[in-house]
């Protein structure tokens, strides 16, 4: 990380974490309306996320818990099974397919949708005191180091509103040569929840960039590396396929939900032996106003310099000596919404709302040579959207929650999203079990850039057919034996991926895929082993490839030293099966089917130490512990992208709040 920027960043947040006195006096607002679930009860600080479009508020987990916080600085446990790049922040995708993020309308935010925070992610606060919590996370030497910054504030002015900001920066410069990842993302947030008006917004920047080398330019000197010059023991040593070549992707997004509630005035009664009440507001109907601004850019770039980018790519189509695409992609929504609210009676036992939403989008792509003028440079459209959400989120028995969705106009005519979810307890010996189910139906036109797309390298024109999703799933958690159970079914007609040659197709039949996952943990005193496996299965693994089965295990001592010091000391692993694992491409930053080389079946150890001193979490660890030791050298995450080396990380996290 650059010594200059690294100091401004910290400074900055240091300084935020004194601002104490103009934000002390916010109290948790006990008439708050009865809609919001997370706040009925008295924790000095709680959080929430919305829905996108009605702005429904619902309970998220503080990020406070010290167990396995180590994890945080180590990408392959985004899922049980992760494909990326080796470093740090580079692009990547699941392995599992149900954790598998949704194409997003601009599809190259896909590769690095687990750092940015868009709408349905942005976490609010409500706090009695000033919340602020720092975590500087590094790892490796000054040549390979790896660095992340993130900071959280949020301060209320009075009980009803709050102010906050977060960042996240990331610098990685890489074990192999060429492959920096710099990456940036800040928002900023107000909230006020009044009894009749309630308003939550945040302003979202991220600018996400990294090198990219196209690999190494042959397996085998990870393989064998016995066989190869002395020399490439050093990974920056290794050739690589690209020089001078990177992406840079920014998102930005300003999104507002504001709500006006009708209700009545009721009087509430502590106890039977109350004589007198307090008046409280009850809201009964509410009018939901949403807007929410995106702008997207993109960049390729590979400078002139760049001469091992010659015979790396079949195709160069606008400009021999240089690459430098670029495009862009905006939508503007405004959502009018009416809500009949949970709870305003006792025979009220659920929400329900209804929304329109009108969508303005535009897309501007690169300029075209005239001899392959089949794709417009700059493309709107206009799409009117009527969707309706039901929920029960209050009561420990079920809760529930289902929305839908529907495109009346524009390109997206036709196009269906229905979405439900739903929660009960079953009593059991002296806990309960949870039992959930979840389940969609989604009818969906395929984004713009997948149907009509020009570059220096990669050019297409499309006319795919709308993608047909049928998913179900249930789980089982049962705390007594702490275990959880998992399975689904999904059933995918039109699926669209990307094939051997990097571009993307629509399979003409149709694909089903079956997961089942079981968690197990398991304690004995202070010794802990706590167990993660995942069976997938694709009905067309040439298509759709999946590693059968893939696993976490981790066995750790859990104690205090002296009362007061909570300890976790470790070694965890990861592996799933070899299968044809998808492969990246830089150009387009997706990942795509290969029949070349298979990956797996290698198990990536970490042994670490990870502890808490009351509101001070830390841990060292040592990653890839095994490497040379167990396993041999088939260490491959992606084709030609090997696993970091053998390196030693550090964390620390700090909340200032008391």
């Amino acid at each position: 990380m650059p010594d200059m920027k690294r100091v401004l960043i910290f400074f900055a947040l240091i300084l935020l974490s004194g601002i104490p006195e103009a934000f002390s006096q916010g109290n948790t607002d006990k008439n708050a309306p009865a809609e919001d679930p997370c706040i009925q009860h008295e924790e000095k600080t709680y959080s929430w996320r919305l829905s996108p479009y009605l702005g429904t508020r619902y309970a998220v987990a503080l990020d406070t818990t010290a167990l396995n916080y180590y994890n945080t600085d180590v990408e392959d446990s985004f899922t049980t099974a992760y494909n990326y790049l080796a470093n740090f922040g580079s692009p990547g995708e699941s392995r599992i397919f149900f954790s598998r993020m949704r194409t997003p309308e601009f599809i190259f935010m896909k590769a690095y949708e687990r750092f940015n925070v868009s709408p349905d992610k942005a976490t609010f606060y409500n706090t009695q005191i000033p919340f602020t919590q720092l975590a500087y996370l590094t790892g490796g030497s000054k040549q390979n180091a790896e660095d992340r910054l993130k900071g959280t504030f949020w301060g209320n002015v009075n009980k009803r509103l709050g102010l906050g900001a977060s960042i996240d920066y990331i610098y990685t410069r890489g074990f192999y040569n060429w492959q920096a990842v710099n990456s940036l993302d800040w928002q900023a947030y107000v909230s006020y929840i009044g009894d009749k008006y309630q308003l939550n917004a945040y302003s979202n920047a991220g600018n996400f960039s990294n090198q990219e080398n196209g690999g190494i330019q042959n397996m085998d000197y990870i393989l064998h590396p016995d066989e190869n010059q002395k020399q490439l023991s050093d990974p920056k040593n290794i050739p690589t396929n690209l020089e001078t070549a990177w992406n840079r992707v920014k998102q930005k997004d300003i999104y507002l939900t504001q709500r006006y509630n009708l209700g009545v005035e009721r009087t509430v009664y502590m106890n039977d032996q109350d004589s007198v009440g307090i008046e409280e507001f009850v809201p009964v109907t509410s009018f939901i106003h949403t807007f929410h601004y995106s702008a997207n850019f993109r960049r390729f770039r590979i400078d002139p310099n760049g001469v091992k980018t010659k015979g790396f790519y079949n195709d160069t189509i606008l400009n021999t000596e240089m690459t430098n695409d670029s495009l862009k992609f905006m939508s503007v929504k405004n959502t009018l919404g009416i809500a009949l609210n949970e709870g305003f009676h006792k025979y009220a036992k659920f929400g329900l709302g209804a929304y329109v939403t009108l969508e303005n989008r535009k897309y501007t792509n690169m300029q075209n040579p005239d001899d392959l003028a089949f794709i417009d440079r700059i493309r709107k459209s206009n799409i009117l959207w009527v969707g309706g959400e039901l929920t029960k989120q209050k009561g420990s028995i079920l809760t529930y929650r289902a929305d839908a969705l529907f495109g009346l106009t524009g390109d997206n005519l036709g196009d269906l999203y229905i979405n439900g979810e739903l929660q009960t307890k079953i009593p059991m010996f002296k806990d309960s079990l949870i039992v959930k189910a979840n389940g969609f139906f989604h009818n969906i036109e395929p984004s713009y850039y997948m149907k009509h797309y020009m570059s220096n390298h990669f050019a297409w024109s499309n006319n795919f057919s709308k993608e047909k999703r049928v998913h179900a799933e249930g789980e089982l958690i049962i705390p007594y034996t702490r275990t959880k159970i998992k399975a689904g079914v999904e059933n995918i007609t039109n699926y669209l991926y990307f094939n051997l040659d990097g571009k993307p197709t629509q399979a003409g039949k149709n694909i089903q895929v079956f997961s089942a996952e079981l968690m197990q943990n398991v304690r004995l005193g202070i010794l802990n082993w706590d167990n993660s496996i995942v069976y997938q299965k694709s009905s067309q693994q040439d298509i759709l490839p999946l590693p059968e089965l893939s696993f976490y295990s981790q066995l750790y001592l859990k104690f205090r030293i002296a009362r007061v010091l909570h300890t976790q000391l470790g070694i965890d692993c990861r592996m799933n099966t070899k299968y044809y694992s998808p492969m990246y491409q830089p150009a387009t930053q997706m990942f795509h089917n290969q029949n070349i080389a298979q990956t797996g079946g290698y198990p990536l150890m970490n042994a670490y130490a990870n502890m808490q001193l009351k509101k001070v979490r830390f841990y060292v660890m040592m990653y890839h512990v095994n490497k040379g030791i167990v396993g041999g050298n088939d260490y491959f995450l992606a084709p030609f992208y090997p696993m970091n080396p053998r390196i030693f990380k550090f964390g620390l996290s700090i909340d200032f709040s008391n």
